[in-house]
This record gives C-alpha cells, sequence and structure tokens, in this order.
C-alpha cells in the first residue's frame, strides 16, 4: 500500500481518469474531492465495512488526532514522573535500611561485648535472636 502525506490543496492521480484532492483541512479532519469517471463507484469506508468488506493493505487504526496524541503524550510524561519519583523514594527507604542495618549491627556489637560481663540470660537471648534476624538481611552496597 502507498501512504502519501498531502497538503491542503495537493492531489493526487490514480491512472489517467482519477484524481483525489484534499482541501480544507479543519482541526483532526479535511476533505477529499475525488474525480473519476461515474462507473467506478466511489464509497465511504464505513459504509462498504457494512458490508463485512475492507480492502486489504490498510491500517487498521485511524491516526489519532494532535490533541489525543498530546493527551497521550502528557500521560506519558506523567507515569514517567510517577515512576522516577517511586524509584528515588525506593532508593531513599533502602538506603536508610542499609543505615538502621549498620547501626543496629555496631549496636549489637557493642552489647554483645557488655552482655558476657554481666551474664544476663535474657539479653543474650534477645541479642541471639535480634543477630539471627540481622543476619538475614543483606547489606546494602552504596
Amino acid at each position: 500500500m502507498l501512504s502519501l502525506q498531502l497538503k491542503s490543496g495537493e492531489y493526487l492521480t490514480i491512472g489517467d481518469e482519477i484524481a483525489v484532492q484534499i482541501f480544507e483541512e479543519s482541526g483532526s479532519t479535511f476533505r477529499v474531492a475525488v474525480k473519476a469517471p461515474r462507473e467506478i463507484p466511489i464509497l465511504r469506508g464505513e459504509v462498504l465495512e457494512r458490508t463485512g468488506e475492507r480492502p486489504g493493505g490498510l491500517r487498521e487504526k485511524r491516526p489519532k488526532s494532535p490533541s489525543a496524541q498530546a493527551r497521550d503524550a502528557q500521560r506519558l510524561r506523567e507515569r514517567t514522573e510517577q515512576r522516577s519519583r517511586a524509584e528515588a523514594e525506593r532508593r531513599r527507604a533502602a538506603s536508610e535500611q542499609a543505615a538502621v542495618t549498620r547501626e543496629l549491627r555496631s549496636i549489637l556489637a557493642r552489647l554483645d561485648e557488655l552482655a558476657p560481663a554481666h551474664d544476663r540470660d535474657g539479653l543474650r537471648k534477645t541479642l541471639d535472636a535480634l543477630r539471627a534476624r540481622l543476619d538475614g538481611i543483606p547489606e546494602a552496597n552504596e
């Protein structure tokens, strides 16, 4: 299928007897003038498709209007910004978690040094449980 882009007033010919001219663009619509012999039927696509026929090689969708394209572009920008903000928040939360984990490991190491001197079983069990939980958290490399 040949696909052309024409400006208002421009035309194309099909053989020697058919001419198609584009004119009077208005927003996302335009008018088409067709000069052809009377024997050749000319139908709008919607009329032809009522019978279930559709010529092969045509695009399935109509091009979007400029306003629809602008809306889609705006929505894409908004989604991209949302994803960027969400990713920045995830990185901030991961960084905060890593800092808290390092601090807890530091506190745990200090308490581990003090606990044997006081020999408190409850504190020892709590420290061991906390150490096991912390060991299950991978340290983030910043």
